[in-house]
């Protein structure tokens, strides 16, 4: 399990990791306008600077990262001489900087990773899982050597997130603890990640999209960490297992695209009588999926339609891996009326 250093202003704690392993040559895998924007940039070359480190950036990250950029980056990574990665990010740059990680070392060539994420989304940073693109198809991959081996979880780097991206990012954090709660794979330890998460985020995501504050802020990315841990026990479920094609060929940031058949899939995969209802003091006597369909509706995630492309047929390009953790198995009849609750 990585190393967590959870909390505003841990990033400072990179100082003397850096001590501690002897490193003066780091690999930095990094956003791009984002980065600055974020103040990760002032931080991060402040501790460089007095570090004496020697910094190799790698940025020509894509959003959706492809496969044969994380092979560029393993050529880069072996040029620079550094053993250390340190990621800093959102979850396209925590993803293509495991990847390149594990691909080295699958080479010969090792690596320390630490992870900084400067969304709280994805929960990337404490998760053995890489999302990239291979031959036009959105990927799931994973590995034991992608999980980071520190994790460093500064809610400052989202003080300024804009309500659009908080909103993403942070329901895919919230999905991520519902469908690990859910989950043919949870167990105990999952759950109790799972809960940690939904309690944080389910109130808080809210009020951040539309007035966010440091408060608000630390809340939300404490809440995508254990929905992160979360995950890492369980895998994904439906939503994220329907998610990929919205965003290949639609264009749906991925939060968005999991959100689109979440409203479904909260009304399957829940009964009204589970204690989650009450805990988050949802109407037992209202469809689910109207409620959650409300909850979506209400930080601006809703179905804007796909162009030209056909709702039956991305459907049909679901995450088959994904969906057999599904507690309910998936027929004709109900890809039907999934068809028909995204489009309400």
């Amino acid at each position: 399990m990585a190393t967590t250093l959870l909390g505003r202003q841990s990033v400072n704690r990179l100082r003397p990791l850096l001590q501690q392993f002897g490193q003066k040559k780091v690999f930095l895998a990094r956003g791009g306008k984002s980065y600055e924007a974020c103040g990760a940039k002032a931080v991060l070359d402040a501790i460089f600077k007095d570090e004496a480190v020697a910094v190799t950036e790698f940025s020509s990250i894509s959003v959706n990262p492809h496969y044969d950029e994380a092979v560029e980056g393993v050529r880069r990574l072996k040029q620079s001489g550094a053993h250390i990665i340190i990621a800093v990010g959102g979850g396209s740059i925590m993803d293509a900087a495991k990847l390149v990680r594990h691909i080295a070392a699958e080479e010969g060539y090792y690596a320390i990773l630490v992870a900084i994420p400067t969304t709280a989304g994805t929960g990337a940073e404490v998760t053995r899982y890489s999302i990239v693109c291979r031959d036009g198809i959105k990927q799931s991959l994973q590995a034991e050597d992608m999980l980071p081996d520190f994790a460093i979880v500064d809610s400052q780097f989202i003080d300024g997130v804009s309500g659009y991206l908080a909103a993403c990012t942070g329901f895919d954090a919230l999905a991520h603890s519902f469908e690990s709660y859910w989950s043919r794979n949870a167990n105990a330890e999952s759950r109790g990640y799972a809960l940690k998460a939904i309690d944080l985020l389910w109130k808080n995501l809210p009020a951040m999209v539309k007035s966010p504050t440091s408060v608000l802020a630390d809340a939300v990315s404490e809440g995508s960490y254990w929905a992160g841990r979360a995950i890492n026990v369980t895998k994904t479920t439906a939503p994220h297992a329907f998610s990929y094609a919205f965003t290949t060929q639609c264009n749906y940031p991925h939060g968005h695209a999991v959100a689109l058949t979440f409203p479904y899939f909260f009304g399957l995969n829940l009964s009204a009588d589970d204690p989650l209802v009450e805990r988050l003091a949802l109407d037992k006597n209202t469809s689910l999926e109207a409620q959650m369909r409300q909850y979506l509706k209400g930080i601006g995630l809703h179905y804007a339609g796909c162009g030209t492309h056909d709702l039956a047929d991305l459907l049909s390009q679901v995450n088959l891996q994904k969906l057999q953790n599904n507690p309910v198995e998936m027929n004709v009849e109900r890809m039907k009326q999934l068809e028909t609750s995204i489009s309400i």
